[in-house]
């Protein structure tokens, strides 16, 4: 019986480590830590990156910033892809909109892979998702889509 019991927990370990190579596995990972403690989320995906991690500075002026957002949006509704974009085999773009009561904010990911394992290398999040709004139905109008 320990045998057994020391074998699963070894596969689940090994399960858990290789489950998390693909950054949309980053990403859901992050959102679904949002959902109930958004620090504790960007400390996780911050952490992908041991150079950010370090940066204590950043990180805690990113979760400052998004306790403010948090305060003017309302409650947090849940999330949606809007976009990703591959660049080559070690860049890739994720484009997120997170929905509050109030408005969306839009979140950018940024992941890149130097070896064999997915990192975060930046994340942006702003509310300016209405110019952009504004600017692709303007060029709809213009073309005649």
């Amino acid at each position: 019986m320990k045998k057994t019991f020391t074998l699963f927990i070894t596969l689940l370990s090994v399960f858990t480590i290789y489950s998390q190579n693909s950054t949309e596995d980053l990403t859901n990972k992050f959102f679904e830590k949002f959902k109930t403690n958004s620090d504790e989320a960007f400390d996780f995906i911050f952490g992908t990156n041991k150079w950010m991690k370090e940066n204590s500075t950043g990180t805690e002026k990113v979760k400052f910033q998004i306790r403010e957002y948090s305060n003017l949006m309302g409650e947090y509704v849940g999330y949606e892809k809007l976009t990703e974009k591959s660049l080559g085999q070690s860049l890739k773009v994720s484009v997120y909109l997170v929905k509050y009561d109030r408005q969306p904010l839009r979140f950018i990911f940024k992941y890149y892979k130097a070896k064999n394992k997915w990192m975060l290398f930046n994340l942006k999040f702003d509310e300016n998702i209405d110019d952009e709004l504004d600017e692709i139905m303007k060029y709809d109008y213009l073309t005649g889509n």
